[in-house]
């Protein structure tokens, strides 16, 4: 069976939600996991995309699992381990009516069957159960607005496709699939942070005037962390250096404190080098940053 075919029969799930496990051997099971998690990145990278072109509406909109850095194998246990146990236990789980011991239980208490219910509702079921999960993740995010609840579904699109793919893999090849296929999903998106983020040199500018390198910072490291500069007779920058420094930080340090908010908690390693004598502006300085970085300025309302 092609790849093609497995996520067709994924597709005619997410259509029509049932509980009739498929007779795959192991290693078929295996194809199926992680056909499901590719097809899965590929939903999320589309959702990525659209919400590119909505940034001007979406930029104050923090997330608050970007404040806190932590040691890549710290990160590894707390988002990859801990929220899928937990998020596929409430959610997946009780799909199957013989495992939804809450509903078997109310069931007994009032002598009632809700098997039949269940088996005729379940499209339903598994629709409402993935929307919450996704909704869930609204959670994560500050500084929210009536926009944001109108774009929702977009902001939390990847873990509504994550939820129905979940779903199939819980109902179509048992309740450990979906956890690994839950692992794979976040530790897959840890991996594309490291690898994107972490230690990755990024040249802002490299002109006749100046030259602006930053590094950036993805996962906690023992370093420490300074910063020193050099500036011209007229206040700009002559040379500048920042080592695993948060760049709110920085930012507060050259330009009025709490003036200019950085949208996530970027931190980052920066060295900046004037080519010429009269240095860099820090006005300058900052235009670079803000072609780079989520900088948001108060308006005169909040």
């Amino acid at each position: 069976m092609s790849f093609a075919s497995r996520v067709g029969i994924i597709n005619e799930f997410i259509k029509k939600p049932d509980d009739r496990v498929l007779p795959l051997s192991f290693w078929q099971k295996i194809k199926f996991l992680f056909s499901s998690i590719v097809y899965d990145m590929a939903i999320a990278m589309g959702f990525v995309v659209l919400l590119t072109f909505l940034e001007p509406l979406t930029a104050e909109y923090e997330n608050l699992l970007n404040k806190d850095l932590y040691p890549f194998w710290q990160a590894i246990l707390y988002m990859t381990i801990l929220p899928p146990l937990i998020e596929e236990t409430i959610f997946r789980f009780p799909l199957k009516y013989k495992r939804n011991y809450l509903l078997r239980g109310l069931a007994y208490l009032f002598k009632t069957d809700f098997s039949t219910f269940w088996r005729k509702h379940l499209r339903v079921i598994v629709y409402l159960f993935s929307s919450v999960f996704g909704l869930v993740h609204l959670s994560n995010y500050e500084n929210v607005d009536w926009i944001f609840f109108v774009l929702a579904p977009i902001i939390t699109g990847p873990q509504l496709a994550a939820g129905l793919i979940f779903s199939f893999l819980r109902l179509k090849l048992g309740f450990v699939w979906a956890l690994l296929g839950h692992f794979l999903h976040n530790f897959s998106l840890i991996m594309l942070s490291f690898l994107a983020f972490h230690n990755v040199e990024r040249p802002l500018v490299d002109n006749e005037q100046v030259s602006i390198e930053t590094t950036g910072i993805a996962f906690e490291v023992e370093r420490s962390t300074r910063m020193v500069y050099d500036s011209a007779p007229n206040g700009n920058l002559l040379c500048l250096e920042a080592q695993n420094y948060e760049l709110q930080n920085l930012i507060d340090h050259f330009y009025t404190k709490d003036s200019i908010q950085v949208r996530d908690n970027d931190r980052l390693d920066l060295k900046l080098y004037s080519k010429t004598d009269e240095g860099y502006s820090r006005e300058d300085l900052l235009e670079v940053l803000e072609e780079h970085y989520t900088l948001i300025k108060p308006t005169s309302d909040n």
